[in-house]
């Protein structure tokens, strides 16, 4: 018999053991990521396991989003693009599913969000183009076989930016004034061009968190020009794969090629680390992103997104192409850093994905 049993704190070593040898699991899944959730912006977790006697079978974390003026509603996950129910076989994961949709979206006339996804690569011509896909790449044992892996023109990028004499770095969470450099140079970065592209960034305090949360399970990587960071990335680990929710150079600097150097180093560092895959994030069939991560050799793996209003399906809509939000946008972009890294966070709290 399954039972579903809400965990909190104390059971976080049961559920990161189940996390680790699920092969499904993405570093999303790992308890952290509600524990960063709750500590920068308040949101309460409600991570479901699911038992058999007292053995750990499947897990489904959910976070309980609520706006100011808004209804409260139930997201697996936010903020990321994949980590939705895993479980030992689709009974249990059906179990799951099952208890999250009737006992909190049925009885608390709620919305429940669930983003899911698969490792397991999807034929390009099989997918909408409209699609959003995972781009997952398999790595090599070796640094020098990954080089090799990689078409010339790739090759010749990333020596491009060593020869312009760029450097990276990569560090873990660590209490000291050298960490918290670099992260002042990283946060720089990312809010610099979020401004750029008109959108919110999210606060000092869910970036810090998340490091320290995750502590040996993530990295930082910096590229430098000088003593200058001029680019940056976090990378999130659970067992042997990686993922990057968060990479950004600062344009004015795209000359010197630090976004290939900043890839290449985030790659030699999962390697390093005995990772065996790398999810290079969201992106959409075709579009920039997507060829520029189809040229380290990812593959596409579909995301499906999926959400229900008191127990019932309903179509998730597009806000990427809300006229309203394209011309918040442009004027996010006029706006000054300092006041966008002020409000920005405020804002970004509110935005699940």
């Amino acid at each position: 018999m399954i039972e579903i049993k809400r965990l909190n704190d104390t059971h976080q070593a049961i559920w990161d053991s189940y996390v680790d040898q699920c092969d499904e699991a993405t570093p999303y899944h790992r308890f952290a990521w509600g524990q960063a959730v709750k500590a920068s912006y308040g949101f309460d977790t409600h991570y479901l396991g699911a038992f058999e006697g007292d053995t750990l079978v499947g897990v489904l974390p959910l976070i309980k989003m609520q706006s100011p003026l808004g209804k409260a509603y139930y997201v697996s996950l936010p903020y990321c693009d994949c980590a939705g129910a895993i479980a030992d076989d689709l009974k249990i994961k059906e179990s799951l599913l099952e208890y999250a949709s009737t006992t909190l979206s049925v009885k608390q006339n709620t919305s429940l969000v669930l983003r899911d996804g698969t490792y397991e690569s999807s034929l390009t011509e099989q997918i909408d183009e409209n699609a959003k896909v995972r781009m997952i790449l398999e790595l090599e044992s070796t640094v020098d076989e990954q080089m090799s892996a990689f078409k010339s023109k790739l090759r010749s990028q990333i020596r491009k930016a060593e020869k312009n004499g760029l450097t990276t770095t990569v560090t873990q969470f660590q209490m000291s004034d050298a960490f918290k450099r670099q992260f002042a140079g990283f946060y720089h970065v990312i809010s610099s061009n979020m401004r750029a592209l008109g959108s919110p960034v999210h606060s000092t305090s869910w970036f810090f968190e998340i490091l320290k949360a995750y502590d040996k399970n993530a990295y930082l990587s910096l590229v430098y020009k000088d003593e200058e960071i001029i680019g940056g990335a976090i990378v999130l680990m659970n067992g042997d794969k990686g993922s990057i929710p968060w990479a950004s150079t600062l344009s004015e600097y795209n000359r010197l090629a630090p976004n290939m150097l900043l890839y290449w180093s985030v790659l030699s560092y999962a390697i390093e680390s005995d990772m065996k895959s790398f999810d290079f994030g969201r992106s959409t069939i075709n579009e920039g992103t997507y060829k520029f991560k189809k040229q380290w050799g990812c593959e596409p793996t579909q995301l499906n997104w999926s959400e229900l209003v008191a127990g019932k399906a309903v179509e998730n809509e597009d806000m990427n192409k809300s006229t309203a939000r394209k011309v918040v946008e442009q004027l996010w972009c006029k706006t000054p850093l300092s006041l966008t890294n002020l409000l920005g966070p405020r804002i970004r709290k509110y935005i699940s994905l």
